[in-house]
């Protein structure tokens, strides 16, 4: 093991047993702080019941970004792709970005129900527009002398698009997704511990009600695991997009 890692390992069990010791010896109520003993002791006794909860959260979370990736990205590329239509559609969702997008949700309780659908609309929702805006500004940011010269070889439409435009775009793309993607699963769990029979939100909210520190706690664990995943995933993939980007910028200079 190196002296890095071993420092590390060092800090965190150096964290633990501090925290464990302000919990036990009353510094913080355990109200407010569960002590990791705590949790350990919840993920034992109802580790099944999280499990599953976190199972239907996973698959809303997955069903949300698809579906906000896509329109996001597929929006964005064509609005930022003409001057007048960006004009026009970027004002309109910064706009809407600014409205607090949780007064949306009884709305859409009413319409779709308490069940996974409103949770995915709503999760879609709130990664959408920074997906959709950072396209549009990736794509106005381009310089319109690629685009000429991809015009002046007899370049198609969709060469265009795949050779040009989406490469130059890209680092905007991935910010935008990165954003947006939190921003999906703040809204599945915030909207599953308002109202829901299931996730790991509803599950975070039941146990709140019943002051089992520990089990939210651990609903909380499960719920920062998705989140660090993802942006570590995002991360590898923004490392993987600046070198595909950097070979397609020097076939286009050469």
């Amino acid at each position: 093991m190196t002296r890095g890692r071993t420092l590390k390992v060092v800090t965190i069990v150096a964290t633990l047993v501090l925290w464990e010791g302000i919990v036990r010896l009353g510094f913080v109520n355990q109200i407010i702080l569960a002590a990791p003993s705590d949790i350990v002791a919840a993920a034992a006794k109802d580790g099944g019941v999280f499990m599953r909860a976190f199972a239907v959260t996973i698959a809303e979370i997955v069903a949300a970004i698809i579906v906000a990736w896509v329109l996001g990205v597929v929006l964005g590329v064509i609005a930022g792709s003409s001057h007048m239509l960006a004009a026009a559609t970027a004002p309109v969702l910064s706009s809407i970005f600014a409205i607090p997008l949780i007064i949306v949700y009884p709305l859409l309780m009413a319409w779709l129900g308490i069940g996974p659908l409103s949770r995915i609309v709503f999760g879609v929702l709130s990664g959408f527009f920074p997906i959709a805006l950072n396209t549009i500004d990736g794509v106005r940011a381009i310089e319109h002398r690629f685009l000429v010269f991809a015009r002046s070889i007899g370049a198609s439409r969709p060469q265009i698009y795949a050779r040009i435009i989406f490469p130059l775009a890209l680092p905007s793309i991935v910010s935008g997704l990165r954003i947006g993607t939190g921003l999906v699963v703040i809204g599945v769990v915030v909207t599953e511990m308002l109202a829901s029979l299931g996730g790991i939100g509803y599950v975070i909210s039941y146990h709140r009600t019943l002051f089992d520190t520990g089990h939210v706690y651990f609903g909380i664990f499960l719920a920062l695991l998705i989140a660090v995943a993802l942006n570590a995933g995002l991360t590898r993939l923004n490392r993987r997009v600046e070198v595909w980007r950097t070979r397609e910028q020097e076939s286009l200079h050469g």
